[in-house]
C-alpha cells in the first residue's frame, strides 16, 4: 500500500480530483461562517472585550448567561470556523465553579484579587487579537516562550477569534497545535508567531501558489485534506504482519510496562523496539529514550553520579549530575502535571543563553557575577579572585515554587536575585501548583543489549522502583547520592514510563540475566521467521529470494548438532544486501560466514559444517530447498513466550 505524502503538490492533485465535491462543501461552509460571523460581530465588536463584565465572559453559569466563553464553546457560535470544546472550563483562565459558587482560575484555585485578575485577562485577550488581525507577529506578545500574555497558549480560542475579527480570509479554522506534525509539512512552526503566524502563512502560500483557489473556501478544503491524512495514518497502522506483531507487542507493553525482546542475532529486536515506541508515543521522538548497555556501564551513567566540571575559573570540581534514565524519568514526570503554571525551564534556559553570549559580566552584587557552569548550575564568581560557589538550578526552582523555602540558607540571597531577574527580563510567570496527574502521555525507554551490562550494579536500588506494582510515588527510593541533593527529593519511575530491553540469548560475553530483575520483566521471544516481514518492506522485488535463502539456511542450522533455533540468522543480516548491491556472495563472505565461524569455533567438524551451511545459503542442497519452499507456503508465525 502506498502511503500518501503530505505536500502542497499532493493537496492540489487531491483537490483537482475532487474539485466539484470540495467546492460544494466549501461553499456551504463559507455561507454558514459568513452569516454567523456577521451576527457575532454585531453582538461582540472587538472593543466590547475591554468593557465586558466578568459574567459576560465566564462559562459555568449556564446557557441563560450568554457569556462569550459559553457562546464560543457550546452556544450559538460553537461551529463558527472551528470548535473549541473539550478539556475543562479552566482553559478560559477564569470560570464560575457551581459547586463552590466561586470564580476560579486555570489551576482551579479561588481568585483573591478578582477585579485585578479579570482586568489583566481582558487586556491580554484584546491585545493578542488586535495585534493578530494586524499580522504583527513580531510583537513580543507572539513570542511563544517569553510572552506574558496569558492567551498565548490557548491556540484554539485565539485562532477562532482571529478568524472572526479579521477582514477577508487570512486565517483558516483549524487549531494547528492539535495536528502540528501534519501542518509542518506546509510551513514549519516557529517560536516567534507560533501557530498563529503558521496559520496565516499556510493560507498565503496556498493562495499564492494556486491563485484560482478562493481564500474564503481554502479553510474547508485544507481541513478536509488533513482529515484524509489522519484517516490514512490510522489505516496504515496495521498494514502487514510485521506491523500487526508490533501492535500486539504494544498491547503487551501497556499491560506489562517492562518488556524484554529476546532472540537470535539479527532478528530485528532493536528495530521492533523502536517501532513499538513509535506506536505508543505517536512518533514523538522527545518521548523516546535509548541507551546501549556494555560491561563498563554503571549506576553513575544510568541513575546519577559525580561528574568532573569546570567551576568557571578553570579549576575542575566534581558535581552531582543525573544519569540518562533519571533525566528521562524527570521529563516524563513533568508532562504528567497538568493545570497550574510553571515556565521556569524556559526562563532559566533563556537566562543561561544570555549569560553565555553577553559581552559584559552579569553582576548580581557590586562585586560578584555569574557564569554558566552547566545547565544545572550557575557559578558565582568574585572580582577579588576569592573562590566562588555554585548556585544549582534545583535550589532556585524550589525557591520559585515556595518563597519560604529555607533549606541551605547560603543559597537564598543569590537565588532570590536570580528569580527577580528571571521575572523582570525573561518572562518568568508566577508559579501555580498543578492540580491533576495525567498518565496518557507515554514515554518509552529502550535498553539495547540489556544483558551486556551488570544489571545489579547499574540499577541499584531501582530494583524496587522498576517493579510494575510500585510505579509512581509509592515506589520512591533514596538514591545512593541522596546526601548530596540540594532538596529532600526521592526518585521514582512514573506510571507513564515504559521500558523495552533487547537481548541476544547466545551472547557468551555476559553472564545470565539477573534473576531478581528477570521476574520484573515480561520476556517475549522474537524469531527470525516471525520477522521476515521486514524483508518485504525493505527489499521489494528481492524479498522473495532473500526469504527462501534465509529459511533454507536456518533449517540447515537446526540440523547441526551444536546449534539450535537460538543460532538462527535473523532477517536484519539480509538487509545488508542493499549495502553490497544485492551480491549474495559478498553477503555470505562479509557478514554471515564470520558469524557462523564464531558459532562453530572449536567444533569437531567445523570446516565441513560450514560448507554444508554455505550450500544451504546458496540453495544448492536440493532436499532442504524443497522443504523451505513448502514451509514458505504455510505463512509466517510469531511466538510470544512469557517467562
Amino acid at each position: 500500500m502506498n502511503k500518501r505524502k503530505v505536500s502542497l503538490e499532493d493537496f492540489y492533485k487531491w483537490y483537482s480530483l475532487n474539485k466539484e465535491e470540495l467546492l460544494n462543501k466549501a461553499t456551504v461552509g463559507e455561507k454558514f461562517n459568513d452569516k454567523l460571523k456577521e451576527e457575532f460581530l454585531q453582538e461582540w465588536p472587538l472593543d466590547r472585550i475591554l468593557t465586558m463584565s466578568i459574567d459576560e465572559y465566564v462559562i459555568g453559569k449556564g446557557q441563560q448567561n450568554k457569556s462569550l466563553c459559553y457562546a464560543l464553546e457550546k452556544g450559538k457560535y460553537k461551529n463558527l470556523f472551528l470548535g473549541i470544546s473539550g478539556g475543562s472550563a479552566s482553559k478560559f483562565g477564569i470560570y464560575w465553579n457551581k459547586k463552590t459558587n466561586k470564580y476560579k482560575d486555570q489551576a482551579n484555585n479561588e481568585i483573591s484579587e478578582l477585579d485585578q485578575r479579570f482586568s489583566k485577562l481582558k487586556s491580554d485577550l484584546y491585545e493578542i487579537i488586535k495585534e493578530g488581525i494586524r499580522f504583527n507577529f513580531e510583537n513580543p506578545i507572539f513570542d511563544m516562550k517569553r510572552s506574558t500574555n496569558e492567551f498565548i497558549g490557548r491556540s484554539a480560542m485565539v485562532t477562532k477569534l482571529l478568524c472572526i475579527y479579521t477582514e477577508g480570509d487570512p486565517f483558516f479554522g483549524v487549531n494547528i497545535n492539535s495536528q502540528k506534525e501534519f501542518w509542518n509539512h506546509f510551513v514549519s512552526q516557529t517560536n516567534q508567531g507560533g501557530p498563529y503566524l503558521q496559520n496565516h502563512k499556510i493560507i498565503e502560500l496556498v493562495s499564492k501558489t494556486y491563485p484560482e483557489l478562493e481564500p474564503s473556501k481554502l479553510g474547508t478544503m485544507l481541513f478536509e485534506y488533513s482529515k484524509l491524512f489522519m484517516e490514512n495514518k490510522e489505516d496504515n497502522s496495521t498494514m502487514d504482519s510485521s506491523n500487526n506483531f508490533s501492535h500486539q507487542l504494544t498491547q503487551s507493553l501497556l499491560k506489562s510496562p517492562n518488556l524484554i525482546l529476546r532472540g537470535a542475532p539479527g532478528t530485528g529486536k532493536t528495530y521492533l523496539a523502536k517501532e513499538i515506541a513509535k506506536e505508543l508515543t505517536d512518533g514523538n521522538e522527545d518521548q523516546i529514550g535509548f541507551v546501549q548497555f556494555h560491561p563498563s556501564y554503571d549506576y553513575t551513567d544510568f541513575v546519577e553520579g559525580l561528574r568532573p566540571v569546570s567551576n568557571g575559573d578553570g579549576a575542575i570540581e566534581f558535581r552531582l549530575q543525573d544519569g540518562i534514565f533519571k533525566d528521562f524519568c524527570q521529563k516524563a514526570k513533568e508532562t504528567q502535571l497538568i493545570g497550574g503554571q510553571d515556565n521556569f525551564d524556559e526562563a532559566w534556559d533563556s537566562y543561561l543563553e544570555y549569560i553565555n553570549v553577553a559581552e559584559e559580566k552579569e553582576y548580581i552584587t557590586k562585586t560578584s557575577y555569574l557564569s554558566v557552569n552547566s545547565r544545572q548550575n550557575l557559578s558565582v564568581n568574585y572580582d577579588s579572585g576569592v573562590p566562588g560557589w555554585s548556585l544549582p538550578s534545583k535550589y532556585v526552582y524550589e525557591l520559585y515554587k515556595d518563597k519560604n523555602y529555607n533549606k541551605q540558607e547560603y543559597y537564598k540571597s543569590g537565588g532570590k536575585t536570580v528569580l527577580e531577574t528571571l521575572r523582570k527580563r525573561f518572562g518568568l510567570k508566577d508559579y501555580v501548583s498543578p492540580t491533576e496527574i495525567d498518565t496518557d502521555k507515554k514515554f518509552v525507554f529502550i535498553i539495547d543489549e540489556i544483558n551486556r551490562g551488570e544489571i545489579s550494579k547499574i540499577f541499584g536500588e531501582l530494583f524496587f522502583s522498576i517493579d510494575p506494582g510500585y510505579r509512581g510515588e509509592k515506589g520512591s527510593v533514596s538514591t545512593q547520592y541522596a546526601n548530596l541533593h540540594e532538596t529532600d527529593e526521592k526518585f521514582y519511575i512514573p506510571e507513564n514510563v515504559y521500558i523495552i530491553g533487547t537481548m541476544n540469548d547466545i551472547d557468551r560475553s555476559v553472564d545470565t540475566f539477573d534473576f531478581a530483575m528477570r521476574r520484573r520483566f515480561r520476556f517475549v521471544e522474537v524469531t527470525a521467521e516471525g520477522q521476515v516481514g521486514m524483508l518485504d518492506k525493505e527489499l521489494n522485488i528481492h524479498a522473495e529470494e532473500a526469504k527462501i535463502r534465509l529459511r533454507n539456511l536456518n533449517a540447515a542450522i537446526e540440523n547441526v548438532q551444536e546449534l539450535n533455533s537460538h543460532y538462527h540468522i535473523g532477517p536484519s543480516y539480509f538487509l545488508k544486501l542493499k549495502d553490497v548491491d544485492f551480491d549474495y556472495e559478498l553477503l555470505w563472505s562479509d557478514y554471515i560466514k564470520p558469524l557462523l565461524e564464531d558459532y562453530l569455533r572449536g567444533s569437531y567438524d567445523e570446516v565441513e559444517t560450514l560448507e554444508t551451511l554455505k550450500k544451504a545459503f546458496e540453495l544448492t542442497n536440493n532436499e532442504q530447498k524443497d522443504q523451505t519452499v513448502a514451509d514458505d507456503n504455510e505463512g509466517d508465525e510469531n511466538d510470544d513466550a512469557d517467562y
